[in-house]
């Protein structure tokens, strides 16, 4: 079984909830509808903030990021609230997710293993894993307005 569909669901209504306090430092839930389907999703990113934009990264072969493409606003749940943020995507230019993604992890150990990004011991990324996971990530960001 696989353990995110256990963790992700508890990360969800954590984040949703009066003690959000305890993910809501690291972690955004992502709320949209499946393109197809219609159904609604949420999915937890932990997240790199810049002012108002929240920078996340997620592997390319999850799918689930696919349903934000075409969309310009989207909901995320932030500090125990939802927000309706703009939404870009990167996820064909290796060197802006590189980029995108050297943010996310440094100095960040559990962000770092997930990505599959060595860090060295001054907590920086390794170039070559930073090389190659690039080529497997795609970056959101969310800005608040």
């Amino acid at each position: 079984m696989n353990m995110w569909r256990i963790i992700n669901p508890l990360v969800v209504l954590i984040a949703r909830s009066p003690i959000h306090l305890l993910v809501s430092t690291q972690i955004l839930v992502t709320q949209f509808n499946g393109r197809k389907s219609g159904k609604q999703y949420r999915v937890p990113v932990s997240f790199h903030k810049n002012e108002n934009t929240y920078t996340c990264v997620t592997l390319r072969s999850n799918l689930w990021w696919k349903n934000l493409i075409d969309l310009e606003r989207a909901d995320v749940w932030l500090k125990g609230k939802l927000v309706n943020v703009h939404v870009e995507l990167e996820y064909q230019n290796d060197e802006l997710v590189k980029s995108n993604l050297r943010h996310l992890v440094s100095g960040n150990a559990i962000d770092a293993f997930f990505a599959k990004v060595k860090l060295n011991k001054d907590g920086s990324p390794d170039e070559k894993s930073l090389d190659d996971a690039a080529k497997l990530h795609a970056v959101l960001k969310f800005r608040t307005e």
